[in-house]
């Protein structure tokens, strides 16, 4: 369920990627959220948003005790979510990456997170924010439908600006592991990050950083430390780099490499829930139910 086609690897579909001096001043284009006024100064109040997240969750929570399926309910309720961050319990939530690239799992796990206990059947949650395996498989049309067709193309920038771009950097991590696999002697590990972005971006992975840290004014970050939603808009900020300074046959190509391995990690990952599905099967086989109690039996 959303996620790219193999044919998609041939023609790259980037989906309404902001100018960088659009005709509104800031060229951004619509996400579904409301404006991004930064960490801090939070946007929760009506002036700014039609329905803030307490609202929100507690329909949410009002629509689980009335008997809707939970996955009907969260899309829902990440339909008509509009804050595009938030800091919850000492934890900074960034849905909405650059103005314009929607991470819905964190969203959904936000969501979920808040639902009181017992509300929630776990396995299926942790099926979706661990193994993004919904319950129900959508089409891309109809998530699109459940969405809202502004924070589809949002994730859309998020699949392709984030996950196929660190993807990306993997299939290139391989590439120069084999070129060197004849060599007699080891690279550090901070070496072969530079090559990976050197040969990706022509620059090294620590100056491409202070580059991205100085144009989103995060001089004072720490260098030595880069948090996870920092990073996510460090992927995203070079993967919008990388096709403002590229050709259209390199950028493609580059993208491609991403997409394949993006499915090749897919299919691992369907082999490992294959496996663990079939050692959940066997260990049931060699046991035997006493008044619902399962007994290992031999």
């Amino acid at each position: 369920m959303a996620e790219a086609t193999a044919d998609q690897a041939g023609d790259i579909p980037f989906p309404h990627l902001s100018g960088r001096n659009g005709a509104d001043g800031d060229g951004r284009v619509e996400t579904g959220f409301a404006p991004d006024h930064g960490p801090d100064e939070p946007i929760i109040n009506g002036e700014l948003m039609e329905f803030g997240p307490e609202l929100l969750l507690a329909a949410f929570h009002a629509q689980l005790h009335a008997g809707k399926p939970w996955f009907d309910a969260l899309l829902d309720c990440i339909r008509d979510w509009e804050s595009p961050r938030e800091t919850f319990d000492g934890r900074e939530y960034v849905y909405l990456i650059e103005h314009e690239a929607f991470d819905w799992l964190l969203l959904a796990e936000r969501i979920c997170d808040s639902a009181p206990p017992g509300l929630l059947p776990l396995r299926e949650v942790e099926a979706l924010l661990v193994d993004e395996l919904p319950p129900v498989v959508l089409s891309e049309a109809e998530f699109q439908e459940r969405l809202g067709t502004a924070k589809y193309w949002a994730h859309l920038n998020f699949l392709y600006g984030v996950r196929v771009e660190q993807a990306l950097h993997l299939a290139m991590e391989r590439i120069l592991q084999k070129e060197r696999s004849g060599l007699s002697f080891s690279h550090a590990r901070d070496e072969l990050d530079g090559d990976v972005f050197g040969r990706i971006y022509g620059a090294r992975q620590s100056d491409l950083l202070r580059e991205f840290r100085t144009t989103a004014q995060r001089q004072e970050a720490d260098p030595e430390r880069i948090e996870h939603s920092e990073w996510q808009a460090f992927t995203y900020w070079l993967f919008r780099r990388r096709l403002e300074r590229q050709d259209p046959a390199r950028v493609a190509s580059d993208t491609r490499q991403g997409l394949e391995m993006l499915y090749e990690l897919e299919a691992a990952k369907q082999r490992r829930l294959r496996r663990r599905g079939a050692e959940s099967e066997r260990q049931t086989d060699d046991a035997e139910v006493i008044d619902g109690v399962l007994v290992a039996v031999g």
